[in-house]
């Protein structure tokens, strides 16, 4: 409301009664005091109307208002082109010379204040509920089996353009239909950053145009929280990653891709599969390049039951894209060397193959390359696996029992044999005898044995003075070193048997009385039969 409109308001109630003398509505029949209380109150109203102004001015003009954005917009556009159609006349009459540099530096000042009102009125607008949507977040795999994510993001900033607001003026860099300097990461539940780059940087969005952002994932996620800043705002969302279904095939992502194990030991592989496709289905496992003397089974991660499900298939929904599973491998005690060598990395890998895939078997006598299995459009993994040899000590022996006489003391012939298939060394037989026994060993080191070769050793064991007779027993130990690794042979006890001296006169009287009754019951014998 200008001022005016409220001059207008008083002239045509200065006189309210004036209206009612003459002209058209003379003559008419007019209750006297309705035409009295009438005018006056209008005039109430208006007078109200005069004593608010400043507040209303003050709310309709207030560009933080959110009611009044668009009446504050429509009144800054109007005094700005008053302003700038006057400004327009004044430089004109100026140029010719009919009016002052004071007025014309008047009008001047008059329409950059318009214009600057109407600058901050557009900002104001334009700029009323600035927001990011996501539009999509695609998870897949590349060739180098690196996993991404393809961020979609859209500006549909709540403003002059969103607002079908196309009679807006711009000025200069200021862009009502575009957001700038948008920095974007991902995080975990833990709020750490799991993209690379940990934040992306998208120099200007348009209104309602799609930008992309590609992103390395560090850590196999299903859910992350998308981080966006944009002016002095913030936003953070947590979003289900989409597979993308255009792959087709499944994702397989094991937690440790080498291991080493030992010889007569098994490895365990854990594994998740997702399923990268809209449709759903069964996926045959199969492990490709791995030595016939190693045997696996994949086994069911998720058994709630906590049994080792043995699996050769899994089956995906829409409901259920992805499983956990382990990979068991078995060790056999001895190798050959001809399909592989201890110490030294088997690259195998594991795949999965639709099952209704026509043609796509595997030649266990073939060593497949990862080019082969692309060709094949079938889903693998690559594994390594060290064997690992194992020094085993063999402690053996004629006979673990041994009697002895007081006085008299033990010796026994060991053989220490490496069962095993490492070297081992520093071997140390060990006796812990009874007490006051005295223990020797001879050789007391051997300081390398290869596999399957063997090495003997003597073992005394000196008994003290005045021994009573009775069992006593002695444990030989071995240790050794294979591969920096402490190698503990298995004990072996000794029992020894202490007996009492001998004596002839006590001996001799027993078996001289047993013959005289013998020889007795002979002759008794035969003169009974002569009679």
């Amino acid at each position: 409301m200008s001022t005016a409109f409220f001059r207008k308001m008083l002239r045509r109630h200065r006189n309210p009664v004036s209206g009612f003398e003459g002209g058209k509505n003379a003559g008419n029949i007019v209750n006297v005091q309705d035409t009295r209380r009438r005018p006056m109150k209008k005039l109430s109203i208006v007078l109200i109307l005069m004593l608010l102004r400043p507040a209303i001015g003050q709310v309709l003009y207030n560009p933080n208002d959110e009611r009044f954005k668009s009446l504050y917009l429509e009144k800054a556009q109007s005094d700005y082109k008053l302003q700038k159609d006057t400004f327009d006349r004044q430089k004109i009459l100026y140029d010719k010379g009919l009016i002052s540099q004071q007025e014309f530096e008047q009008s001047e000042a008059g329409f950059k204040t318009a214009q600057v009102t109407y600058q901050q009125a557009i900002l104001s607008l334009a700029f009323e509920q600035p927001h990011v949507t996501i539009d999509k977040a695609i998870k897949y795999q590349s060739k180098d089996g690196l996993i991404y994510v393809k961020l979609t993001l859209r500006n549909t900033t709540s403003g002059i353009i969103a607002n079908g607001e196309k009679n807006v003026e711009s000025f200069g860099d200021i862009r009502t239909d575009q957001l700038a300097n948008i920095y974007v990461s991902l995080l975990n539940d833990n709020h750490a950053v799991v993209s690379q780059p940990y934040e992306a940087k998208i120099g200007m969005m348009k209104f309602n145009e799609p930008v992309t952002v590609d992103f390395v994932l560090l850590q196999d996620l299903d859910y992350v929280t998308v981080k966006d800043v944009y002016g002095d705002k913030s936003e953070e969302r947590k979003i289900l990653l989409q597979m993308d279904e255009s792959a087709n095939r499944v994702l397989i992502t094991p937690d440790q891709f080498s291991q080493e194990a030992d010889l007569g030991s098994q490895a365990n592989y854990t594994m998740t599969l997702a399923l990268f496709s809209s449709r759903s289905d069964i996926y045959r496992l199969s492990v490709v390049n791995l030595p016939r003397q190693i045997s696996w089974d994949f086994v069911d991660a998720q058994n709630s039951e906590g049994r080792n499900t043995r699996l050769s298939q899994v089956k995906f929904s829409q409901d259920v894209n992805s499983r956990q599973l382990s990979l068991a491998l078995y060790l056999p005690d001895r190798y050959d060397g001809t399909t592989f060598n201890v110490d030294q990395a088997v690259e195998f890998f594991v795949v999965a193959v639709p099952r209704n895939a026509e043609g796509q078997t595997f030649d266990d006598t073939k060593k497949y390359s990862a080019s082969d299995l692309d060709k094949m459009h079938v889903s693998y993994a690559r594994l390594e696996l060290v064997p690992r040899g194992v020094g085993k000590i063999v402690v053996q022996a004629t006979n673990y029992y041994q009697e002895i006489r007081p006085g008299d003391k033990v010796t026994m012939n060991l053989t220490v044999l490496n069962d095993g298939t490492r070297p081992l060394d520093n071997i140390r037989p060990h006796v812990d005898a009874p007490v006051n026994w005295t223990p020797v060993v001879t050789p007391d080191l051997i300081e390398s044995l290869q596999p399957g070769k063997d090495q003997n050793v003597v073992v005394t064991l000196i008994p003290p003075s005045g021994l009573e007779v009775g069992d006593y027993e002695a444990t030989v130990k071995t240790s050794a070193f294979s591969s920096n690794r402490r190698v503990d042979g298995e004990n072996k006890s000794i029992r020894i048997h202490i007996s009492s001296k001998s004596n002839v006169l006590g001996t001799v009287i027993p078996v001289m009385m047993i013959l005289g009754i013998v020889a007795g019951a002979v002759v008794l014998g035969v003169k009974t039969g002569r009679k």
